[in-house]
């Protein structure tokens, strides 16, 4: 091989090599552009809408503030106002309920001596009524019997029982 040979295999390479690094250079360029103009549409729109936004939210945090502040204040002073009156309540039911439980006591004990009563009351009112009731009859029947020896008159009868549902009042 001369050095011609090589010089011409060395400019060809070289040629070869400039042609290859212009397309990736050509390639770089053009992805470029289109990312140039991706970053130029999302500056836009940062700039006429986020911007604004972020201008507005910023606004809203700054008057809100003291205001939400002063509302999460007010929620805690309800809540612990809200928690205490339920411990009241709590302990108000319970006195309630304490208090009925003794009085449904109370009136089932009353009940209980009055029907006790009121049974002792009927059985000496039964006992009262049906005992001279008896006591006459025994007269009666004592006098019947006297006469009918006294006369003569031998009839043998039978006493009869007195029920006792007829007798009671």
């Amino acid at each position: 091989m001369t050095e011609t040979t090589v010089l011409t295999i060395f400019v060809a390479v070289t040629a070869v090599a400039v042609v290859l690094q212009m397309l990736i250079l050509a390639g770089m360029y053009f992805s470029t552009r289109k990312l140039n103009a991706r970053v130029t549409e999302l500056s836009y729109k940062v700039e006429n809408e986020i911007l604004p936004l972020a201008a507005k939210v910023r606004t809203l945090v700054e008057e809100g503030g003291p205001k939400i502040q002063s509302l999460l204040t007010d929620v805690a002073e309800t809540s612990a106002l809200v928690r205490a009156k339920a411990v009241e309540v709590d302990a108000t039911l319970s006195e309630v309920l304490t208090v009925v439980r003794t009085q449904a006591n109370n009136a089932g004990v009353l009940a209980e001596r009055t029907i006790s009563r009121l049974d002792n009351a009927a059985a000496s009112v039964q006992h009262a009524v049906t005992s001279p009731v008896r006591h006459f009859q025994a007269l009666i029947e004592g006098v019947t019997a006297g006469l009918g020896q006294f006369l003569g008159a031998r009839k043998t009868q039978r006493p009869r029982p007195v029920p006792k549902d007829e007798m009671f009042i």
